[in-house]
């Protein structure tokens, strides 16, 4: 009998250290300041820097330069209420989404000028869009359902449910982020960032350990980027490799 517990207790503690090891923190390889005037919303980066957005008040919107260390440039005035920024690899612009649902291409960073390209096909105001690197789809998540874009036509090609998220928008209920190979969505309430395939179909999920802004999931320059909010004085933020473990 000792012999059957001890090999049952041994089979419990390699279990346990198993999962101990599956669900421990990732610590983020950058981190670096913001201060967005309002809420330090979105990221995205053109490849030569990163590129920050805030949201909140349309006559505060900022959008501030970093280089890809993190390191502050400029900030420029931009009179938009946004939740997203994101930068097409096939026009070599920037795009972002509105609280008002609108879709502009932003024609010059630091003159803060802007031109519209669809308004009004998705139904948060709070939602996070992302557009797919080589610009040909538009990403839209709402509490568990993605609706895919054709871009910039704006027809719906397809819909994908199920998937994880936090249960409020402030948990990241409606913020997606994607790159060429995969869908993020995440749980900011317990930090957890779940990682898709095109189709939906779940690879893995991590933990994260710092970072509680539900708005604010990105991916830019290869990392997944999470923030805390500057709530109108100094935010943060982080990013992660999550291929890492």
């Amino acid at each position: 009998m000792k012999k059957y517990t001890l090999i049952l207790a041994t089979f419990l503690l390699v279990l346990f250290t198993a999962n101990v090891a599956k669900t421990q923190t990732l610590k983020p390889t950058l981190k670096f300041d913001d201060e967005p005037r309002t809420h330090n919303v979105h990221i995205a980066s053109d490849g030569q820097y990163l590129y920050s957005v805030n949201g909140g008040k349309q006559m505060e919107g900022q959008i501030s330069r970093f280089s890809l260390e993190g390191k502050w440039i400029a900030s420029f005035d931009i009179d938009l209420d946004m939740r997203s920024i994101m930068y097409n690899g096939k026009d070599k612009k920037f795009y972002v989404c509105t609280y008002e649902r609108k879709i502009y291409r932003l024609t010059d960073i630091e003159k803060g000028t802007y031109e519209l390209v669809l308004d009004g096909i998705y139904d948060n105001e709070q939602a996070n869009l992302a557009l797919s690197p080589d610009g040909k789809y538009l990403y839209y998540f709402d509490a568990g359902t993605l609706k895919i874009f054709k871009f910039p036509g704006g027809k719906l090609s397809k819909t994908i449910t199920g998937l994880d998220c936090g249960k409020e928008v402030g948990d990241g209920s409606s913020a997606v982020a994607v790159d060429a190979k995969h869908i993020y969505t995440w749980n900011a309430a317990y930090g957890l960032v779940f990682i898709y395939d095109l189709k939906g179909k779940k690879i893995k999920s991590v933990t994260i350990k710092e970072g509680t802004y539900g708005f604010s999931l990105s991916v830019a320059n290869g990392l997944v980027f999470v923030s805390k909010d500057g709530d109108y004085e100094t935010g943060t933020w982080f990013g992660y490799d999550v291929w890492t473990k």
